[in-house]
């Protein structure tokens, strides 16, 4: 193999993507427990991959590994919420701040328009819509800002 070439990504990060997005989704619902036997037969994948992605999710708080329990969807309690969100907000409103210096005409246009997108779906209680449409909107901001480890923490 040569040493210039970059490898495949893992079949374990493709799965732990795919997770995310069910539970970003809420296809999979805080506190329910994951069904290791289901997804390997759903995704047509070993237990090895499985396994691999749950201790990333586990990593990133997206998921609780219980020994000889299994795996389940992370709650968040309210002091949880009461904690997380004064720092999103600092977090987010550095991102602002770092977009502002950064923006070019077209990305604030365009930033208008998904914000017009968000009134109609809130005005239409689009509820799903809105919360797709709005994590975009904050990716783009986080884009713009162009701190990578501002986005990296945001993210995180």
């Amino acid at each position: 193999m040569c040493p210039s070439r970059i490898a495949q990504t893992a079949l374990y990060q493709e799965v732990a993507e795919r997770l995310r997005q069910r539970i970003f989704a809420h296809e999979l619902q805080p506190g329910v427990r994951i069904d290791e036997q289901a997804l390997t037969i759903d995704y047509g994948i070993s237990r090895t991959p499985l396994r691999e992605a749950l201790k990333v999710l586990a990593a990133e708080g997206l998921v609780t590994l219980k020994p000889r329990r299994g795996c389940f969807v992370t709650e968040l309690s309210e002091q949880d919420l009461d904690e997380i969100f004064p720092l999103m907000a600092i977090l987010e409103g550095r991102c602002a701040l770092e977009a502002t210096a950064k923006a070019q005409a077209r990305e604030i246009a365009s930033l208008e328009q998904i914000h017009r997108e968000l009134e109609g779906f809130a005005e239409t209680r689009q509820i799903e819509r809105f919360f797709e449409r709005n994590q975009e909107f904050h990716a783009r901001i986080q884009d713009m800002a162009g701190n990578r480890w501002l986005r990296q923490t945001v993210r995180d």
